[in-house]
């Protein structure tokens, strides 16, 4: 028997930027350009007059089934991630005008929709295609832990700027101090993708609650050297100043989340990790901070080096330094570091060769490490299980 059958079933509505960000993933680029430019919600709905029934991955076996009112439409398709637009999938008028459609099976996670009736291009947010079992990011009733957005000036940047905390079940009647993650996003994101999409908050409920993870604070920074996106400030994705950003981190949102919030100060209670842009900052930071950052993690990290390619030689440019004398003590990276874990995912072909040339300059300087291929591409759905594997070995 399922056990998922009383989570929300309709998506449909207002659209996050994040959800907006992901959904343009799934509308190809040809086929945007064959049909013109992707409309609002509202928009579509008044030039098409459909309107979304229901969107369901609740069916506990991996499908997805979809309905929308649309009785003028002479076509009506639906798409879902990994699906490539071209190959929407037809759906089927009944005699009230009601269109239907079914996908599946798919693996159990979270998925972006978009429909394209006549011609116009509509984006859904999201479908939950649930299993018999829960997964991580299923919401569970367990305890669950707080996530604030605290806003601060930035006296290294001059702007006004967020960061997000989470804080773990228990958090506010404890009095101890917890060991830390600052869990960086990718490039076109800000602060909230780590919740909004990629669901942390409930991983770590679900991994904390069975026992699997420590309770920890997790830290999500804006990775880009912008304002932060609030009321009157459109949102910019085009601060990517890596050195700017990291002083940022280090001289003020460091200092102040160890003010304002019960988190060790022990290197082995202090994690860095980061997808995509993020997992390039996380590597850089924390392999040049073996004093602050004794776990060290990337999902399908960008490997920035200088020049043009990924070789060999310009890793090692770029690291040599953090891999000299790998034992020696107490700061060679194998005994400083409990942790370095890379992980990226089997269909990002560049990506996963880039890595696979990292890991064998690790393995020819016999530095320590973890290397995890997950099938998928650069989406969610790798760093969705990526997070849900890192967190059960962190600060063990």
């Amino acid at each position: 028997m399922c056990t998922l059958t009383t989570h929300p079933v309709f998506v449909g509505g207002s659209i996050t930027q994040d959800m907006m960000r992901h959904a343009r993933q799934v509308l190809a680029l040809a086929a945007l350009v064959a049909v013109g430019p992707a409309a609002s919600t509202l928009a579509a709905q008044a030039q098409t007059g459909a309107r979304i029934v229901e969107i369901n991955g609740n069916h506990c076996n991996g499908t997805a089934t979809f309905r929308i009112d649309a009785p003028q439409a002479r076509d009506v398709r639906v798409v879902m991630e990994p699906m490539n637009a071209a190959d929407a999938r037809p759906m089927v008028k009944d005699d009230k005008g009601m269109w239907t459609a079914s996908l599946g099976p798919f693996e159990l996670d979270y998925y972006a929709v978009a429909f394209l009736t006549d011609g116009v291009w509509r984006t859904a947010g999201y479908v939950h295609v649930t299993g018999p079992a829960p997964q991580a990011w299923d919401p569970r009733p367990v305890k669950h832990g707080t996530v604030h957005q605290h806003w601060y000036d930035s006296k290294a940047l001059n702007m006004f700027r967020s960061v997000w905390v989470y804080t773990p079940p228990g958090y506010e009647e404890s009095k101890e101090s917890f060991p830390v993650l600052y869990l960086l996003h990718g490039s076109g994101g800000d602060e909230g993708p780590w919740v909004n999409d990629g669901l942390a908050n409930i991983i770590l409920d679900n991994q904390i609650a069975d026992g699997r993870a420590k309770p920890m604070i997790v830290v999500m920074p804006f990775g880009h050297t912008n304002p932060s996106p609030r009321a009157g400030v459109a949102p910019a994705y085009t601060g990517r100043d890596t050195p700017a950003f990291t002083q940022e981190l280090l001289s003020e949102v460091l200092p102040m989340v160890e003010r304002t919030y019960r988190v060790s100060r022990k290197a082995d209670h202090r994690a860095i990790a980061g997808f995509s842009m993020g997992g390039n900052h996380a590597r850089l930071i924390g392999l040049q901070r073996l004093d602050l950052f004794h776990s060290v993690a990337t999902f399908s990290g960008t490997i920035g080096v200088r020049g043009p390619q990924v070789t060999a030689a310009a890793i090692e440019e770029a690291y040599g330094p953090a891999f000299d004398d790998p034992d020696s003590v107490p700061n060679g990276i194998n005994v400083a570091l409990r942790l370095l874990w890379l992980g990226v995912g089997s269909e990002k072909e560049r990506l996963l060769a880039q890595h696979k040339l990292f890991t064998n300059v690790l393995n020819e300087r016999r530095i320590k490490h973890t290397f995890v291929v997950e099938p998928g591409g650069h989406t969610w759905h790798v760093w969705r299980r990526n997070l849900r594997d890192l967190v059960t070995l962190l600060f063990r």
